[in-house]
């Protein structure tokens, strides 16, 4: 490369670089993302997946590949995109290993010839973690501190910079406990550490709720709500939607945690009538969480700190310490620290401030280490990806098998013969995947989706009828594939409650899924196996599982797929009794319909056939053919 022309492209949120060769001036490659300093959160302990994507312009044929380059490892070049005439846009999924900073490069080939070249020169693959609350959740404390291992970064609302405070995207222009947080973090796991603050000082978690929530009494501070005519007063929203936003932009499940430390403003205000009772102040906070996860789409976990002191007069609120663990004791958050018990030296204003001293705010980071950390540690044992599963496994053994343990859990490849393998290896995620399934009736469509180079995988996740606890399990495997060079999208297959499993999983990663098929697919858990069976497996009572249904039921967002423009095919009888036909794949249907996506979904009724191993439904032609047109399509 004889001459290099550079320049910073913004696209959305992302910057790019640009680099051209001098041979082919007229080629060039620009990166969107990843961006530089950027963290992105690994899946499991030794791994992470890394979303590559920009923008092209470069002759039909040519082939976008990229590469991570670290120290201990060798560069290894996957292809993103074979780019088709007047194509402008590539994307795809690179594996990295947990660590960094590393080099990503981007580059375009036509046969050996490489016509122009970009990077990003540090990217990490580790943990994020999103900061939300109030001042002490953002930069109010009295000293400001800088990161010591320069692999910690902070969100800035375009990109990503080192997180020295203030802390980008938090109120106030003073120190944080995030830099002693975060260093403590990549000393204990020896990963880059992304933070995203959201925190606003002197907020009531009133001031958080979702726009048009309403409350009796307004909190000491009144910029972010309203008074009615009723009397009573409602959120604006603001804070709530900015919070939301950042969660959507990283998203499922592109974080570790949510991190909340909040409650000075809700307790013992000097005005009584502003105080918020604690039974209030559980149920709010846990309407904002509640909410948060809806918007975003996924059940992210987030811890709650115990927060309530103002001064040495003031030392705390036993009422809002112990409506804060209520949301622990309840499954809606994690235990996070008790910060109250930072006093004396640790406040500032030599001790009578209700913000942390310099002193206070490392102290503040190595409780949330202390937490965080082996609740981390706990989440990646379970997620880890060994070969050889052992235990009860599929019921149909094909040549080219192969069985795996992910997060704990037995999972199987059947893999093509080895002539059919590809690059960018096309994939079918079967579910259910249980002892014994797939089973012998299912051989015919099995062996013609490997006959057509068509890999199958599928990971156990037991009777987990679409809740999120199956979440980890499908993202580990969905790692190890590309790990192993597998297409960017799979399609689906779930053949009844199977249906639940994996679009349970894809409608919260549409970005993977290039297909859904199904065979009489259960995709409604209140029509199978029921809320009272299938609570538990949400961890929620039957009542709260019906009421959310809209939310979490995997029909209901089916229209995401829809949007998305990712096609369907189903199959179904029409006198089921067990999985009804119309509350299942009729619903399925009506919501593509209702996205506008009618043409990109099939139904196919079987007249007079039920919940059967009918051969109709096992040797059909047109779903084998669907599969394998999708699968294919998944590496585009």
């Amino acid at each position: 490369m004889r001459a290099i022309l550079r320049s910073w492209l913004f696209r959305f949120l992302f910057q790019a670089l640009w680099l051209s060769t001098a041979g082919a001036a007229d080629v060039r490659v620009a990166i969107t993302t990843p961006v530089e300093m950027q963290v992105v959160q690994r899946t499991t302990r030794e791994m992470g997946v890394l979303d590559v994507g920009g923008t092209v312009e470069a002759p039909a044929g040519c082939v976008v590949e990229a590469a991570v380059v670290g120290e201990g490892f060798g560069e290894r070049w996957v292809a993103l995109t074979e780019l088709k005439e007047g194509q402008a846009l590539y994307r795809g999924v690179v594996a990295a290993p947990s660590g960094g900073w590393y080099r990503l490069r981007v580059r375009v080939r036509r046969d050996a010839e490489i016509l122009a070249e970009g990077q990003v020169a540090k990217v990490g693959v580790g943990e994020v973690f999103v900061v939300a609350g109030q001042s002490n959740s953002a930069n109010h404390g009295e000293e400001r501190l800088k990161v010591t291992t320069g692999r910690v970064t902070a969100f800035n609302g375009r990109g990503w910079q080192v997180a020295d405070d203030p802390q980008p995207g938090a109120s106030g222009g003073g120190g944080s406990f995030v830099p002693a947080f975060a260093d403590a973090m990549v000393e204990r796991f020896g990963v880059p550490v992304g933070i995203v603050a959201v925190g606003s000082g002197g907020t009531s978690v009133r001031e958080w709720l979702p726009a048009g929530s309403r409350f009796t009494n307004p909190p000491t501070v009144l910029g972010n709500v309203v008074k009615l005519e009723s009397g009573e007063w409602e959120s604006r929203g603001g804070l709530h939607a900015n919070l939301v936003a950042r969660l959507k932009g990283l998203g499922a499940p592109g974080f570790r945690a949510v991190l909340w430390h909040q409650g000075e403003s809700d307790a013992n205000q000097a005005d009584r009538s502003r105080t918020l009772v604690g039974g209030l102040y559980t149920r709010y906070l846990g309407d904002v969480i509640r909410s948060a996860r809806d918007s975003a789409g996924w059940e992210m976990p987030w811890f709650v700190a115990q927060v309530s002191y103002h001064t040495p007069d003031d030392p705390g609120s036993e009422d809002i310490r112990l409506a804060q663990a209520a949301l622990w004791r309840e499954g809606v958050a994690l235990e996070g620290p008790d910060t109250d018990a930072l006093t004396g030296a640790m406040r500032d204003g030599g001790g009578k401030g209700v913000h942390f001293s310099g002193e206070g705010q490392r102290a503040h980071g190595r409780l949330w280490a202390e937490k965080v950390g082996p609740w981390i540690e706990a989440r990646l044992a379970g997620a880890a990806v060994v070969s050889g599963a052992s235990g009860p496994g599929p019921g149909l053994t094909l040549p080219g098998m192969e069985r795996l343990t992910v997060g704990g859990r037995p999972a199987f490849l059947y893999l093509p013969e080895e002539s059919k393998r590809t690059n960018r290896q096309p994939w079918v995620l079967y579910g259910p995947t249980l002892p014994g399934l797939p089973d012998p009736a299912e051989r015919w469509m099995h062996e013609r989706f490997l006959a057509a180079g068509v890999a199958v995988v599928g990971v156990d996740v037991g009777e987990a009828y679409g809740s999120p606890r199956s979440h980890a399990a499908f993202d580990g495997l969905y790692a190890e594939l590309i790990r192993r060079g597998f297409a960017a999208r799979g399609c689906l297959l779930g053949r009844s409650r199977g249906g639940l499993l994996v679009t349970g999983w894809g409608t919260l990663r549409v970005d993977r899924v290039s297909g859904v098929a199904g065979i009489y697919p259960v995709f409604d858990y209140r029509s199978y196996p029921g809320v009272t069976n299938a609570a538990s497996a949400y961890g929620v009572s039957p009542g709260e599982l019906l009421a959310r249904a809209g939310r979490w039921s995997p029909v209901s967002r089916a229209g995401e797929l829809a949007k998305a423009g990712v096609p369907a095919f189903l199959i179904h009888g029409d006198v089921d009794t067990v999985v009804p036909l119309p509350a299942n794949s009729g619903e399925f249907v009506r919501q593509y319909e209702q996205a506008g996506a009618a043409s990109r979904v099939k139904l196919v009724v079987l007249p007079g056939q039920g919940h059967n191993m009918y051969e109709g439904f096992f040797r059909s032609q047109e779903l084998v053919d669907f599969v394998v047109d999708r699968a294919r399509a998944g590496r585009e």
